[in-house]
């Protein structure tokens, strides 16, 4: 099943920049023909000028969308083909880099390495920097930057302001977790935190007794990751600059607080929060545990034999 996960996010990759590089080749010839067309010196235009303007309207659109299907594209790329996603850069990326080192064409000369001369003019070459300029874009994440109104990484010790309110007093591998929960959230541009997203978050802490008694019970944590992250990728992304906790992931985090004051434990664990993920089959954190047949008396067995999570 992994196997066969892999191939397809490698094929996903190679379709996308696929894709990119077919806009930007044709929007590339579309501004040369354009170009031409419009006439260059003494000679005139065969244009008259209201489809002078019509061309110029639809050679801006034309920039506009290669511009913007290389920016889409390699965002999502990030979610759809996660372990690909240097595979677009690297395919969509060195070619345009490659291009815009070339020397471009003197008039009246020939091309450069047999280029052809739509990508060697004016025209063509801006619209390879627009391009690369939106895959670079789309790498760096520029509304991450400092002063830019984006979520800040949580600073560490500082778990305990970003969660400030939750119910009970947690391990500090639930504080990580936690805390991960957030940055999962971040991570994907979703406007909230999920029990998909904590879920995520255990499987991460491999030394937490949450993730030891998934391990235990046969799960693989890398399998389970790339099935959580599939989920979530296909939801997009609903970017706000701030990220709220569901009312599920909410309950879920109350529930496992009693669960450890009914267990007479000081702190509540990883593990108290995955027996409430899996104790939710309605919802999607459960249902995938379900489906690595994770049951609520198979992992309450395992968690009793690996004992309380040490601080």
């Amino acid at each position: 099943m992994i196997e066969r996960t892999t191939t397809w996010q490698g094929i996903v990759a190679v379709g996308i920049s696929v894709l990119v590089l077919g806009s930007l080749l044709a929007t590339a010839l579309f501004a040369d023909r354009v170009d031409n067309s419009l006439g260059h010196g003494p000679l005139p235009s065969g244009l008259s000028p209201g489809n002078a303007y019509l061309a110029t309207l639809l050679l801006t659109a034309s920039v506009l969308v290669a511009g913007g299907v290389s920016l889409a594209a390699v965002r999502q790329a990030k979610f759809v083909t996660r372990r690909f996603a240097w595979l677009v850069y690297a395919l969509v990326g060195i070619p345009l880099l490659l291009l815009l080192l070339t020397p471009m064409q003197r008039h009246g000369s020939a091309g450069f390495a047999g280029l052809p001369d739509f990508l060697l003019g004016p025209p063509g070459r801006m619209v390879i920097a627009g391009t690369l300029g939106a895959l670079l874009l789309g790498w760096i994440d520029i509304r991450r930057l400092p002063g830019l109104g984006g979520p800040q990484p949580t600073e560490k010790g500082a778990e305990g302001q970003a969660m400030r309110g939750l119910p009970g007093r947690f391990t500090p591998s639930a504080w990580r977790v936690l805390s991960m929960m957030q940055e999962e959230a971040r991570r994907f541009e979703h406007a909230y935190m999920g029990t998909e997203h904590l879920l995520l978050a255990i499987t991460r802490e491999e030394r937490s007794v949450g993730a030891r008694a998934l391990v235990n019970l046969g799960v693989e944590l890398s399998g389970l990751r790339t099935k959580i992250e599939s989920v979530i990728g296909r939801r997009g992304s609903l970017y706000t600059g701030t990220t709220g906790m569901t009312r599920k992931a909410q309950r879920v985090i109350e529930q496992a607080s009693q669960r450890a004051r009914a267990d007479s434990t000081r702190l509540v664990s990883t593990g108290h929060l995955l027996a409430m993920l899996v104790d939710a089959p309605d919802d999607v954190a459960g249902q995938l545990l379900e489906q690595q047949r994770v049951t609520a008396d198979r992992l309450a067995i395992e968690l009793r034999h690996l004992g309380p999570e040490t601080t």
